[in-house]
């Protein structure tokens, strides 16, 4: 049980690292009301050498703090990890409230934050092969299963769309052979997905056949992915445009429509999620122990289980932070 992230703070150009055992699903709330109460968090963590980095396997969020570039790298989080219109909302306000800083999203997890401070990226990838669960573009069971989209230009003259499943992760690492198993009779001159799903996709890709070109991006983490793919489309011109879906619309001249979003629901619902009251997951994790006690099981425990430190601030003081940030916005 856990929701592990490494958290960092870089200062006069060394860095330290942190480890929490339950703030990964959090850490959006956690680092959003500014650069002192998000030190003052990371700080309240178990400060740990080398030995304490997580691996992609563990890692379920992180951040990086970098005080001498002002910078914040992270990942994390519940909704806005896999949902870019609600993330790219709460990265721009962030961005009223830790002026002066860049904030970025860490779109290979573990990874980028390894890379950043220079730390071997090779110590935190598992090695875990792709099992490749779909090679081909067959639409889901179900239509608001889809939460992926494929677009393959065939020639000048056709183009198809392909509703998915799964995330791009589940196709791309085939590699070329993926185009040979494409049954056009899957595809579609056009869509709409809000005629799929309510709910944005976690990723897309586009394969332009005459050019050899691989185009991809993704809300997901996904650890290494950018040189996984370079090596799997080693013939390709491979591009990842991270969160940047709208590439898919240009890449298919409009025949492909994502979702309206509608900035006041997504609004609403970040408010919400930033204000709400966490729970202790400690005692959730007494409880279970206890009920396994009365079962006759015996539990052992990790011990970095039994540390939640949390830096609360005040409703009234984080609602004046995101009521100052808001009144910035512009749509």
């Amino acid at each position: 049980m856990g929701h592990r992230a490494n958290l960092i703070i870089v200062r006069n150009h060394s860095y330290e690292l942190y480890y929490s055992h339950w703030c990964a699903n959090t850490l959006p709330k956690n680092i959003f009301w500014g650069e002192q109460y998000a030190i003052k968090f990371i700080e309240m963590q178990t400060k740990v050498d080398e030995s304490g980095w997580l691996n992609d396997a563990w890692a379920e969020g992180g951040a990086i703090l970098d005080a001498d570039k002002k910078k914040v790298m992270f990942y994390g989080g519940e909704d806005i990890r896999h949902n870019i219109p609600l993330r790219d909302l709460y990265v721009k306000l962030m961005g009223y409230i830790w002026e002066g800083w860049e904030i970025k999203w860490a779109y290979e997890g573990i990874v980028d934050l390894a890379a950043y401070v220079g730390y071997p990226k090779e110590k935190v990838l598992t090695g875990r092969k792709n099992d490749c669960a779909h090679t081909s573009l067959a639409p889901p069971e179900e239509k608001d299963w889809v939460d992926t989209v494929a677009s393959v230009k065939f020639s000048p003259n056709e183009m198809l769309l392909f509703p998915l499943w799964g995330g791009i992760d589940n196709y791309l690492p085939y590699g070329p052979d993926l185009v040979n198993r494409i049954d056009k009779a899957y595809g579609y001159p056009r869509i709409s997905l809000s005629e799929w799903s309510h709910d944005f996709p976690i990723g897309g890709f586009h394969i332009d056949m005459e050019r050899r070109r691989l185009e991809f991006w993704h809300a997901n983490v996904i650890p290494n992915i950018s040189q996984q793919l370079q090596e799997k489309w080693s013939d390709w011109e491979v591009v990842n445009h991270y969160g940047d879906y709208e590439s898919q619309c240009r890449c298919t001249d409009g025949l492909l429509q994502f979702q309206d979003m509608s900035h006041h629901h997504l609004l609403e619902t970040l408010k919400t999620q930033l204000l709400k009251e966490s729970s202790n997951p400690v005692d959730s994790l007494a409880l279970f122990v206890q009920k396994e006690a009365e079962a006759g099981k015996k539990v052992e425990v990790n011990p970095y289980a039994l540390k939640h430190d949390t830096y609360e601030l005040s409703r009234n003081v984080k609602e004046q932070i995101l009521d100052e940030a808001m009144e910035k916005l512009q749509f």
